[in-house]
């Protein structure tokens, strides 16, 4: 059995730097069969200074990483490098995994790299971990998984990535629930999203703060029932000329769907630029196209507010209905007046509002 070799103690777990080794990923060897033995495993430390791994590494259960001490901005405490192109770090075995810990740390990776390797819905399942206080810069994906009871809790900050960073199927989770700044720039063209969910169930989306230029669409549901946006800001650079060429919030389908308390800002400015498979995904701010029990509650569309430029077209809806059953939306504010639209094809019975809005055909 590999062993520490008796370096700094911490009560946080062992120090990758007590075990023997050369590089970063001979000490992770070391460290990984050491706590993998270990009845009651502890977590593998990370500490302060820069570090790069470049070899993938499958997960056990029980397995934990964390930062010597709090933080999560890039480089200030410490900077994980991550370098496996083609794949990701991190590879979970067949079946589920469950009680994955990683916590307090800033992973920085490049254009071929993940840091998780892509699951598809039919993948391998990660099962009750939870994840906190987490960084990530310069992904290809950070997360494209199932998940089942998973937490991402802590303050978040991900940017640079060069394609949708997270894409995430599976029930009973909570994500982002003291909230994630992210910001993407680098994207390709075509369909792109800072959180994709195809199909996700009785799940809570936090108050996420995110920035989506030119083609990227912030957040993208497809199905799944019971699901929660709460708090999200979707914003954009407008006044520093990158605005959202189309849909900030885009909602195909799902049942019992709440979007609460909200807010809105450079979306819709050039839809037909976006350069996305199915321009009906680009109809307003807030896209819908499919779903039923849809509950829009409370959000805010702002077109600067004299503050900042308003990159929105003249005239676009705020909210456009272009498919779906039993919406509701309520208590909906906008600098202006509040601009809904349903497209002929969905029956005026199947959208009920507050009394002082007007749902329009378009």
């Amino acid at each position: 059995m590999a062993e520490p070799t008796g370096g700094p103690s911490t009560a946080r777990g062992v120090l990758l730097d007590s075990f023997k080794g050369a590089t970063d990923d001979a000490k992770l060897t070391q460290a990984l069969s050491y706590v993998s033995q270990q009845t009651y495993k502890p977590a593998i430390v990370l500490g302060q200074r820069s570090m790069e791994f470049k070899r993938p590494r499958q997960v056990f259960d029980g397995l934990a990483f964390t930062g010597l001490i709090s933080g999560n901005e890039f480089h200030y405490n410490q900077r994980v490098k991550i370098s496996v192109p083609g794949s990701g770090w991190l590879t979970l075995p067949k079946g589920r995994t469950r009680g994955l810990y990683v916590g307090n740390l800033s992973f920085e990776g490049d254009s071929g790299t993940a840091f998780f390797a892509d699951q598809a819905s039919g993948g391998p399942v990660l099962w009750a971990s939870h994840f906190e206080n987490l960084a990530f810069n310069l992904f290809k994906h950070v997360i494209w998984g199932v998940h089942t009871a998973v937490t991402f809790s802590g303050y978040w900050d991900v940017n640079n990535s060069y394609d949708t960073p997270f894409k995430l199927w599976g029930s009973d989770n909570s994500y982002w629930t003291d909230g994630m700044l992210i910001d993407s720039p680098r994207m390709g063209p075509g369909d792109r999203y800072h959180v994709w969910l195809p199909n996700v169930s009785k799940t809570v989306v936090g108050p996420v703060f995110a920035t989506a230029r030119a083609n990227v669409c912030a957040l993208r549901l497809d199905g799944g029932r019971g699901v929660v946006l709460n708090g999200a800001r979707f914003d954009a650079q407008a006044q520093a000329g990158h605005p959202t060429s189309g849909s900030q919030l885009l909602i195909t389908g799902g049942r019992f769907v709440r979007v609460r308390d909200c807010w809105f800002y450079g979306g819709m400015a050039d839809p037909g630029a976006a350069g996305h498979s199915q321009p009906a995904h680009d109809r307003g701010v807030v896209t819908v196209t499919g779903g039923a029990g849809i509950v829009l509650d409370g959000l805010m569309f702002s077109d600067g507010d004299g503050v900042q430029p308003d990159a929105t077209r003249p005239g676009t809806p705020h909210v456009h209905i272009g498919g779906g059953s039993g919406i509701r939306i309520r208590d909906i504010q906008a600098s202006g007046t509040p601009v809904v639209r349903r497209a002929s094809s969905v029956p005026a019975a199947s959208i009920v509002t507050d009394p002082d809005v007007t749902v329009s055909v378009g």
